[in-house]
């Protein structure tokens, strides 16, 4: 036997708005702890280094190197 419950849209609407914020916070805070780690930093700076000097490889020899495919 099922049951329906009614749920005020105004409800949902809040549910909806809490969620976003939600995640609005989760991005900010994985933005922040990436910002505040060295390494990473680090490791982004060199990439990008390799980038500029034309270091880079083709999607099909990175697909090989990491056996996807």
């Amino acid at each position: 036997m099922s049951r329906t419950i009614e749920v005020p849209v105004t409800l949902i609407k809040k549910l909806s708005k809490a969620t976003r914020a939600f995640q609005e916070l989760e991005d900010e805070l994985e933005d922040f702890l990436l910002l505040s780690d060295p390494e990473f930093l680090a490791k982004m700076r060199r990439s990008r280094a390799n980038h500029l000097a034309g270091k880079t490889r083709s999607m099909d020899d990175l697909k090989k190197e990491l056996c996807i495919e």
